[in-house]
């Protein structure tokens, strides 16, 4: 299943024990009551202890039930959250199947203590070698204690010239490299902006209008985001392959990964899912917490199966621990049962999957990725070098129109339609053609 931690996590735990009271756990959560089971799809505090029903094995076959539908474990969690008066975001991944359920996936979110997961990436993408023992402390003050101190030196680390605001440009740019639009440090941990430079970052969640967190202009994430990192992580340690092994071949090994989640299994400074995960399972997460939103995010490792769960609360001004740690609790107790508890569902009807909107055809036209405007981004304009109509940020996808390009002003221009239908004129120093998908039949 996961590979066993390195012979260095032993002398982490020396480190730890040293640290003694910072580690203390904030969490005051109580368990919440048990209620009868349902006889339709599984409620917020009540999950059907069923029998698992005999399995026939023959000479030749043994039968395996199939996996539940996570469609169930959706409408239960969707059940949990459904009183609380604030937002919810989350992201679960079976890392056997690929099969996701999420909400609010790609709204921006203060990055809280969660960005230390990028940190931690990069961190070992610029070590030549095994971290040292004074790196191997701030490696474990920032994944354990979630220190801010020790994330900042890291972030000088990162930066390899000993400013933790070039460090954090180089995350942020690692992000972009792996396809990651969404997430960003423009300023360090706990410090003060710098108006020599860019202080936030446009991105497609934070240009949303339908919906905000006010999220933390200087740092901020998704959970769809979150889920994805921890994806890359897994990948890697597990097969060797996938996004950080093909972005940085030279720079990222699968010991590397394997290294990243032993870390993160460390973290146990608060609980918020760990409270409902079991202990024989193991946890490598990431918590944060600021005053209105709380997080936590990682990769399960049990014996049903691995996956990821990511989730985040919001309430503005003030979110009472009392208030979120139950239903991260509850999430996190029912998404392992899905996984671990056979025979969940039996004799319940699958909850209806979601009406899909009507697709219009479009024409097949050729598409692009706004990219290199450094957080400022992409400013479309009426005619090329004319006014402006529309300022899209890094990551918006573009249809590119049929009229032909013109040069203007030192800049070849394209006619482009955004999402919402508006069309401009946009340089193409500031976007990358997508390659076609291939059609399967």
């Amino acid at each position: 299943m996961f590979v066993q931690r390195l012979f260095l996590i032993g002398l982490i735990g020396l480190f730890l024990s040293a640290c003694g009271a910072a580690a203390t756990a904030v969490s005051t959560a109580t368990p919440l009551p048990t209620q009868p089971a349902a006889t339709a799809v599984p409620t917020a505090t009540s999950i059907p202890s069923a029998t698992p029903a005999p399995v026939t094995a023959t000479e030749t076959a043994v039968v395996t039930p199939e996996s539940p539908d996570l469609r169930y474990l959706q409408a239960a969690i969707e059940q949990t959250l459904a009183d609380f008066d604030g937002f919810s975001s989350y992201v679960v991944i079976d890392l056997e199947s690929g099969d996701q359920i999420e909400r609010n996936a790609d709204v921006a979110l203060a990055g809280m203590s969660l960005v230390k997961i990028p940190i931690l990436i990069n961190t070992y993408r610029v070590l030549d070698n095994p971290p040292d023992i004074e790196q191997t402390k701030l490696i474990t003050q920032t994944t354990a204690l979630s220190s801010n101190f020790a994330a900042n030196l890291l972030l000088r680390l990162v930066s390899e010239q000993n400013d933790a605001y070039i460090g954090a440009d180089v995350v942020t740019q690692s992000l972009r490299d792996l396809g990651i639009y969404n997430t960003f440090i423009a300023v360090p941990i706990d410090a003060e902006p710098r108006p020599e430079r860019l202080n936030t970052y446009l991105t497609p969640a934070n240009q949303r209008t339908d919906i905000t967190t006010y999220a933390d202009p200087f740092r901020q994430i998704t959970t769809g985001d979150m889920a994805q990192l921890l994806h890359m992580i897994y990948i890697c340690a597990q097969t060797d392959s996938g996004p950080l092994r093909e972005t940085y071949p030279d720079q990222i090994s699968s010991q590397e990964c394997t290294e990243m989640l032993a870390m993160l299994q460390l973290n146990e400074l608060a609980q918020l899912l760990e409270l409902g995960i079991p202990q024989a399972a193991t946890f490598a997460h990431k918590v944060g917490w600021i005053d209105d939103t709380h997080g936590d995010g990682g990769i399960v490792f049990s014996e049903g199966g691995d996956y990821i769960i990511v989730m985040a609360l919001y309430k503005p001004e003030w979110l009472e621990w009392d208030d979120s740690a139950p239903l991260f609790k509850e999430v996190a107790r029912l998404t392992y049962a899905h996984f671990n508890e056979s025979g969940l569902y039996a004799g319940q009807d699958l909850p209806p999957a979601p009406t899909a909107a009507p697709v219009t055809a479009l024409p097949d036209l050729p598409h692009a990725i706004v990219t290199n405007t450094q957080g400022i981004g992409l400013t479309v304009r009426d005619v090329p070098s004319g006014a402006e109509i529309a300022i899209v940020p890094d990551g918006t996808i573009l249809t590119l129109l049929e009229t032909a390009p013109q040069d203007v002003g030192g800049y070849r221009w394209y006619l482009v339609r955004l999402s919402d239908g508006k069309e401009g004129w946009a340089a193409d120093d500031f976007f990358t053609l997508l390659e076609p998908t291939p059609v399967t039949e």
